[in-house]
C-alpha cells in the first residue's frame, strides 16, 4: 500500500459520521495493516494529516488517557501552582468540549498565540494578555475557547499550564534597592523576573545572568527567581553569543566522564584492527573543506575503470569505532544531537579530542573510515557499489577556494593543489553529470539562496557583512555526499529492520493551492492540472519560466515557503525536494547523531553481528531517537538565525540614518520586511507609513493605499533608511525613502 492511498483511507474512515475513536491497534486492524512497515506508515500518516476524531481531547491515537498535568492525580483545589510551574485556573474543568492543548508563543506586546497539538482549528488561537494565567512563551498549556462559533479568529484563555517551556531564563540584570530584576533576552517573555537581594549572587547592573524560576505567578505579577550563574557584563566580547547559546540550553562543557573517556582514546591503529579493514592508504584520497574548518569527517577519491565509468569513493570518519553504544560519550552525543555552528565558534557534538583529532581525517595521518565506493556511468546512474570499513591516509587538506581556483581556466596563478589536477578535473566532470543528468532530470528542486558571511573584529563587533560566495568546489562535495547518502539509504531500505531516514514530505495541499493562485495571477502555471500535487519537474519548469522576469525573486521566495521541513524518521518515505526515493544521512557522524546511528547499525549488518537484542532496541527506540534528532536540528537552526539577527542588528547600529536599496522579502498585516543585498533584513512598520492608509491583501502579498492606490508588493525593489536598530529585540526598523 502506498502512502497516498493510506491517507485517503484514513481520511475517508474518520470523516464518516459513524466513526468512533479507536486505539492505534484497532485502527490498524480495521484498515488491514499487518506488516511493521505499514503500521509505521500509519503513524506518519496520522501525524501528517492531522485528522482527529470528535473526542480527541479525551484520548490520543494510542488509546491512552490524555493528561493535562502531572502523571499524579491533579490537585482538587483550583488555582494551585506547584514548584515546577504547573497549575490550574479557577475555570470550570468539567466542560472539555472546547479545550485545546498546545504550545504558547508569546509576543513582545503582551499577548500570545497557542499552536494546537491536535485540533479542529486550522489556525492558532489568540490569547489576550489578561487571559494568559501566568503562562509564558513555549509553555505547554490547556486553553478553553471563549470566542463564539463563526468568529473570524478563535480566541481562548489559558486554564492550565501543563509544562513550563523554559527551565532557565537568560537576561540582563538591573539592580534596585534591596532587590533586582532580570529582563529576559527572549522578547517573547514579557515578564521581568523578580530577584530578591539574597538570591542575586552579587550580580551587577548590566550583567548577563542565568536565572532559575522559583515561584511562578498566575495573577499577572512577575515570577520570582534566583541567579544561578553570572555570564559576564553584556558588553564583554562574546557574551552576547554565549547568552543565546545558554538560552537554548546548549551545554558548553562536557561531563567529566565524557572527557575522561575521550582522553583515553588513541589514534594509534593496531595490526589486529588493520587486518579487519580494506587498506586504502596508498590511494589518492583527500579532503575539501572551508578555510577555517577543523573537523574533517569526509574525504573523496576518484578514478575511471576500463568501461570509462567513474569510480567515486566517499570515505567517512569511522566515529562508531570509538563511540560505543551506551557509553558516556554516546549518551552525550545523542542528547546534543548535532554540533552547533555560529559566527565565532562551534559547540561540538563530540569532545574536541574526537572531533578535531582522533576521528578527524587530517592529512598525512592514518585514519579509520567507513567507505562507500560507487561505479557511476555517464548518465549519473549508480551501477554498482561497495560499502566497507577501511583505513585511509589523506594526501591533502584542500580548501574550497584552492580547488575553485585550480579549476578556473582563466586563473594562471600557482596552486598548491596542482599535483591533484587530474583528479579534481575528473571530479568536476562527474559533479556536472550527477547534478544535471541525475538530479535535475528526475525533478530535484534547487533553492540556491545567498547566505551571509559575518566578519567580527577583535571585540566581537561585526565589521563586515557580505554574501558568502558559493563556489564550484562546494557543489562538487555536495553532489558527492548526496549520491553517497542515497546509495546508503537504498541499501539499508532492503534490510527488514527500521533505520533512520531523512524524509522530506510532499508540500501541504492548502499551501500549493494558495501558491498556484498567486502565480496564476502573474500568468504562470505550476503543473498541467491544478487538482494534482505538482512534481519536482513542475517546479523546475516554473523556475525556468520565471528566470530573468521581474517576478522571479518573489515567486522563488513563496515557492520555498510552500515546502515542508525535512525530518528524521524511522521509516523511508523519500525526499521530495531531492526527487529521491531513498535518502538518509551517513556523511557527517562527527557533527550529526543520525549519521552515527546509521554507521553503527549498518556496520553490524555488514559484519553479520546484528542480533535480536539490537533489533528489539531499534524497533522500540527508533522513532524517539529520530524525533529528538529533528528537534535538536531545529534548535541549532534557530540559534544560528538568532545569532545572525543579533550580529546584523549590531552592525546596523553604526548605520542609523543611512539609505540603502533593498527588496521587499515579506508582507504581513503589520508591515513589510525589506532585505538588503547582503541579506540584512529590517521591518517597515505599517504605522510609520504616514502618506496614506494601506490595506493588506494576504493573497496577493501586498499593501495598497486607499487614496493613492500605491502598491508595495513582495519582491519589489525599494529604497529605505535605517531608522532604528534595537540590539535587545534583535530588530532593525526601516523607513521608506520616496
Amino acid at each position: 500500500m502506498k502512502t497516498k492511498e493510506l491517507k485517503r483511507i484514513v481520511k475517508r474512515l474518520m470523516q464518516d459520521k459513524k466513526y468512533q475513536q479507536m486505539t492505534f491497534d484497532e485502527l490498524s486492524t480495521v484498515i488491514g495493516l499487518n506488516k511493521k512497515k505499514e503500521r509505521q506508515m500509519l503513524t506518519h500518516v496520522l501525524k501528517e494529516t492531522g485528522v482527529k476524531s470528535k473526542n480527541e481531547q479525551d484520548r490520543n491515537w494510542f488509546g491512552k488517557e490524555k493528561s493535562f498535568g502531572d502523571k499524579k492525580e491533579v490537585a482538587k483545589d483550583k488555582g494551585w501552582s506547584d514548584k515546577k510551574g504547573r497549575g490550574r485556573s479557577d475555570e470550570n474543568e468539567d466542560d472539555d468540549s472546547q479545550k485545546v492543548v498546545g504550545i504558547l508563543r508569546g509576543n513582545q506586546r503582551g499577548f500570545g498565540f497557542v499552536i494546537p497539538d491536535y485540533s479542529i482549528f486550522s489556525e492558532d488561537i489568540y490569547i489576550h494578555e489578561k487571559n494568559l494565567f501566568g503562562a509564558l512563551d513555549m509553555d505547554k498549556v490547556c486553553v478553553k475557547i471563549i470566542s463564539e462559533p463563526g468568529e473570524k479568529r478563535p480566541e481562548g484563555k489559558v486554564v492550565e499550564i501543563i509544562e513550563r517551556g523554559h527551565k532557565k531564563i537568560i537576561g540582563r540584570y538591573e539592580k534596585g534597592k534591596g532587590f533586582g530584576f532580570v529582563i529576559p533576552d527572549n522578547d517573547r517573555i514579557c515578564k521581568d523576573i523578580f530577584i530578591p537581594e539574597r538570591r542575586g549572587k552579587k550580580a551587577r547592573t548590566g550583567d548577563k545572568v542565568v536565572t532559575e524560576i522559583l515561584i511562578w505567578s498566575d495573577n499577572g505579577k512577575s515570577p520570582e527567581g534566583e541567579i544561578v550563574e553570572i555570564l559576564g557584563n553584556k558588553d564583554e566580547p562574546g557574551i552576547d553569543i554565549l547568552s543565546v547559546l545558554m538560552e537554548y540550553d546548549i551545554p558548553m562543557d562536557f561531563p567529566h566522564e565524557v572527557e575522561r573517556q575521550s582522553n583515553l582514546l588513541s589514534d594509534e591503529i593496531n595490526d589486529t584492527e588493520l587486518a579487519k579493514r580494506k587498506d586504502l592508504r596508498k590511494e589518492v584520497i583527500f579532503t575539501i573543506d572551508g578555510d577555517d574548518a577543523k573537523d574533517f569527517d569526509d574525504a573523496v577519491s576518484i578514478s575511471k575503470n576500463e568501461n570509462g565509468h567513474f569510480i567515486l569513493g566517499v570515505h567517512i570518519a569511522d566515529v562508531s569505532h570509538y563511540v560505543r553504544f551506551g557509553d558516556a560519550i554516546d549518551a552525550s552525543a545523542m542528547e546534543r544531537g548535532t554540533s552547533v555552528y555560529v559566527v565565532d565558534r562551534v559547540v561540538p557534538m563530540l569532545p574536541f579530542k574526537l572531533s578535531n583529532d582522533v576521528c578527524s581525517l587530517v592529512p598525512k595521518k592514518d585514519r579509520l573510515t567507513f567507505s562507500c565506493k560507487m561505479e557511476i556511468d555517464e548518465n549519473g546512474q549508480v551501477l554498482d557499489y561497495d560499502i566497507f570499513k577501511s583505513v585511509i591516509c589523506s594526501k591533502s587538506r584542500m580548501t574550497y577556494r584552492q580547488v575553485a581556483a585550480l579549476l578556473d581556466e582563466e586563473n594562471e596563478e600557482p596552486n598548491v593543489q596542482e599535483p591533484f589536477r587530474d583528479e579534481l578535473v575528473m571530479m568536476n566532470e562527474l559533479h556536472e553529470i550527477l547534478r544535471v543528468k541525475r538530479r535535475i532530470s528526475r525533478g530535484a528542486i534547487n533553492f540556491d539562496f545567498p547566505e551571509a558571511k559575518i566578519t567580527l573584529d577583535k571585540n566581537g563587533f561585526p565589521e563586515k557583512i557580505s554574501i558568502d560566495e558559493r563556489l564550484v568546489s562546494h557543489r562538487i562535495i555536495e553532489e558527492f555526499m548526496l549520491v553517497c547518502n542515497e546509495t546508503i539509504a537504498e541499501h539499508v531500505s532492503k534490510i527488514d529492520v527500521p533505520f533512520i531516514f531523512r524524509n522530506h514530505p510532499n508540500p501541504v495541499p492548502e499551501k500549493i493551492t494558495a501558491f498556484r493562485t498567486f502565480v496564476n495571477r502573474y500568468g504562470f502555471k505550476l503543473g498541467v492540472n491544478d487538482e494534482e500535487m505538482p512534481t519536482g519537474k513542475d517546479f523546475q519548469k516554473l523556475v525556468e519560466d520565471i528566470k530573468g522576469k521581474n517576478e522571479e525573486h518573489v515567486i522563488t521566495l513563496l515557492m520555498l515557503r510552500t515546502m515542508q521541513q525535512a525530518v528524521y524518521e524511522g521509516h523511508n518515505l523519500g525526499h521530495y525536494a531531492l526527487g529521491a526515493e531513498f535518502y538518509t544521512h551517513f556523511t557527517s557522524p562527527i557533527r550529526r547523531y543520525p549519521d552515527l546511528f546509521v554507521h553503527r547499525y549498518l556496520a553490524k549488518f555488514l559484519l553479520g553481528k546484528i542480533n535480536q537484542k539490537s533489533v528489539d532496541y531499534i524497533e522500540k527506540n527508533i522513532e524517539n531517537i529520530a524525533g529528538h534528532a529533528s528537534e535538536t536540528e531545529r534548535r541549532a537552526e534557530t540559534i544560528e538565525r538568532e545569532i545572525t539577527k543579533l550580529k546584523m542588528t549590531e552592525y546596523m547600529t553604526r548605520h542609523i540614518g543611512e539609505i540603502f536599496e533593498g527588496r521587499i522579502s515579506g508582507v504581513t498585516s503589520f508591515g513589510m520586511f525589506v532585505e538588503l543585498p547582503n541579506t540584512i533584513e529590517g521591518l517597515v512598520k505599517l504605522q510609520d507609513m504616514k502618506d496614506d492608509y494601506y490595506n493588506y491583501d494576504p493573497e496577493m502579498h501586498h499593501h495598497i493605499g486607499e487614496r493613492t492606490r500605491k502598491i508595495y508588493r513582495l519582491g519589489q525593489d525599494i529604497k529605505v533608511m535605517v531608522a532604528k536598530a534595537d540590539i535587545n529585540l534583535k530588530q532593525i526598523d526601516f523607513e521608506i525613502v520616496d
